[in-house]
């Protein structure tokens, strides 16, 4: 009678029921909604070679208890399915695959994953296998699809270009992830005979809008080389982290950046941006900012001096020393920017800012340095420029934030100053995107940002560009000077603070400069945190680190080699010193014309400088008693000519011979050692 009366009440519920709602229950039942994954866009480096892009990957499943798998058919097909895998996925034999087959099957699962991330090439191949090709309700098996993102430069730049971390996207994955990531569609989906779901077209539903592609202004080379540098010099120093950045001056555009960290195992890695999020004192190369307010405001000019008191002097009571004593006492303005001096530099601010220190602050400010960069790369700290109304504003607070302590800003904004240092005063704000594209069509281009039309006065920029190539040329940085190229910059050695206080063993080195001095193309910051190995100093540190890059940039970019033209009337390349008979061989196989010295005759030994049409010969002198004059060539003509001589030849680098220990003319000593210094064409 309960049964009786239950049924009677069901019906009568389904009889009172409104035809929308006996519809819509129907429909629950026989059709579902689902969604569609948009395809992610890609990121490509500058010259549009591809740094990520995302791809089909397929998973192989296996249902034990599908309704057609009966136990004759699968004792008859796992043996041969079971052999097939074991050729492809050796890390299990026949026998081992077999085993996990019965194992599945009698714990009745029915959603296994047999395999993951399959190409479409390897699905191809095991369609045709036995099960496999019954499909999912015969065989049990069927195939899941999904996305994968790939990156095709591994290590290079993996912080800046990103990747998912815990469904989380870092780097420009991160930032530009709304565009990259596109709109997910929907579709509608009908049940049918054996639990099939096949799609259904309606007007309701709507098509997934694939991502956005970005193009970069990387430079997978330059990249490479950023990073191989940077990783050397903190293997060799046993440093903590570091970074190197290279920005194209009048634009902004950044070229390479490298962030590199050592994990347990003693390697380094890309796993935090230092170069955006690290803020932190900068130490010297902030000197930069109070040489260009004593200049800006009047109160010094490059010539003026200062007692710097050997090095050594005390602010209300606190003890400031310079990194190595100077060779006199009285130093200019100029000189202590060079060598850099904390005494003569902080002696100075406090000299004309002590009664008005905020004047000196607000330059900082007026310089954007209290703001965090509006980079592609989101950053996860702030900057912090002291004033005279922070409750931590001390006596001392002026002359330590004069030489870059008790302040914090970011590689990237110290990148930013001294590039605009480098354009002339203008700054320009930081990128790393340069379009947006969909499917192949411009949506939008990005172009570069002026921050600041004028950072400073014209005369102030003029005396710090001659200040820069001062430090390079006979300060702290002498070690980066060439004769290919010339090089702007400034040093920085600080202490790191640590637990409140500071650490005379643990130190922060960096080096940022511009090159050519004479036309400013390229900007490039490096830091090297905590090297261990007993040296800290910027130049001997981070130096060869942007010594290796700039050689790389200079050596590979036509626009920065004397006597090369890119527009116009065609340049003849250059040649090396060396021998004139294969020189000759050369030019004649090139259709290169000669054009003979007035003096010129037919020695071994010449040297070639290129004019619009031709290349000019004259002879370099030789003689057999004292040291030739080997720089210029070849590594080849100069052990030749050296061994000759009765010497013993030691070489390190690669290119042209830029440098020579034993200088030319003296006299030959029989057995002596000679090394050579090369450096990339």
């Amino acid at each position: 009678m309960l049964f009786g009366l239950g049924v009677l009440i069901a019906a009568a519920r389904l009889q009172l029921r409104s035809d929308g709602e006996f519809s819509e229950l129907i429909r629950q039942k026989t059709t579902r909604e689902i969604k569609v994954k948009a395809v992610r866009g890609n990121i490509y480096a500058d010259d549009e070679s591809l740094l990520a892009t995302s791809v089909p990957t397929y998973n192989l499943i296996f249902d034990s208890r599908a309704d057609g798998l009966t136990n004759e058919l699968f004792r008859s097909k796992i043996d041969s399915l079971s052999i097939q895998l074991s050729i492809l996925f050796p890390e299990k034999t026949a026998a081992g695959w077999k085993a996990h087959f019965q194992n599945l099957r009698s714990r009745k699962v029915r959603y296994a994953v047999i395999k993951k991330d399959m190409n479409f090439r390897q699905v191809k191949v095991i369609k045709k296998w036995p099960l496999v090709n019954l499909g999912k309700f015969t065989g049990g098996f069927w195939w899941e699809e999904q996305a994968k993102r790939l990156y095709f430069m591994g290590e290079l730049a993996k912080r800046a270009i990103g990747y998912s971390k815990q469904g989380v996207y870092v780097g420009l994955e991160g930032a530009f992830d709304s565009l990259l990531r596109g709109a997910d569609g929907t579709r509608l989906e009908q049940r049918m005979p054996g639990n099939v779901w096949r799609a259904i077209q309606t007007g309701n539903y709507t098509d997934p809008i694939n991502g956005y592609d970005i193009v970069t202004t990387l430079d997978v080379n330059l990249q490479d080389v950023a990073q191989s540098a940077l990783n050397r010099v903190l293997t060799e120093n046993e440093a903590d982290h570091g970074c190197a950045v290279v920005m194209e001056v009048a634009t902004g555009a950044i070229k390479a950046i490298a962030n590199l960290k050592r994990n347990k195992e003693g390697k380094y890695t890309e796993t935090q941006n230092f170069a955006v999020d690290e803020f932190s004192e900068p130490g010297s190369t902030f000197k930069l900012v109070a040489t260009m307010a004593l200049l800006e405001d009047g109160f010094c000019n490059p010539n003026d001096s200062i007692n710097v008191e050997g090095g050594k002097t005390k602010f209300h009571g606190q003890t400031m020393e310079d990194a190595s004593r100077p060779h006199k006492n009285i130093l200019t303005l100029q000189e202590s920017f060079e060598k850099s001096s904390n005494v003569g530099i902080s002696k100075l601010v406090v000299k004309h800012y002590a009664s008005k220190p905020q004047k000196f602050v607000e330059h900082a400010l007026d310089l954007g340095l209290n703001i965090k960069p509006d980079f592609d790369i989101r950053s996860a700290g702030n900057p912090r420029i002291k004033n005279i109304k922070s409750t931590d504003w001390s006596a001392v607070s002026l002359p330590w934030m004069s030489i870059g302590y008790e302040l914090k800003i970011s590689p990237m904004q110290v990148l930013m100053l001294y590039n605009a240092v480098a354009n002339n005063g203008k700054m320009v704000k930081p990128f790393m995107v340069r379009e947006i594209r969909q499917e192949g069509r411009l949506i939008r281009r990005i172009e570069p940002t002026v921050l600041k039309e004028k950072i400073c006065s014209e005369e102030t920029i003029k005396s710090l560009k001659m200040m820069m190539e001062g430090v390079v040329d006979h300060g702290t940085a002498t070690n980066l000077k060439n004769e290919d190229y010339k090089v702007a910059g400034k040093t920085g050695t600080a202490q790191i603070s640590k637990g409140g206080g500071y650490n005379k063993s643990s130190y922060k080195a960096s080096f940022v400069g511009y090159f050519p001095a004479e036309n400013p193309k390229y900007t490039v910051i490096v830091v090297i945190n905590e090297p261990s190995k007993g040296i800290y100093y910027g130049a001997l540190v981070a130096g060869p680190v942007f010594k290796e890059i700039a050689d790389k940039i200079y050596s590979s970019s036509l626009s920065l080699l004397p006597g090369v033209q890119i527009s116009g009337t065609p340049a003849i390349p250059g040649i090396l010193n060396g021998n004139w008979a294969s020189s000759k061989t050369v030019l004649n196989y090139l259709g290169i014309t000669s054009e003979l010295d007035s003096a010129f005759h037919q020695s071994a030994w010449i040297k070639g400088k290129s004019t619009l049409h031709s290349v000019h010969i004259s002879n370099i002198k030789m003689s057999q008693n004292t040291i030739p004059d080997v720089t210029g060539m070849g590594l080849r003509d100069a052990i030749y000519l050296l061994e000759s001589r009765g010497l013993k030849v030691g070489y390190k680098g690669y290119g042209r011979i830029t440098s020579q220990s034993i200088k030319p003319g003296n006299s030959i000593i029989p057995g002596s050692i000679i090394q050579l210094t090369l450096t990339p064409f």
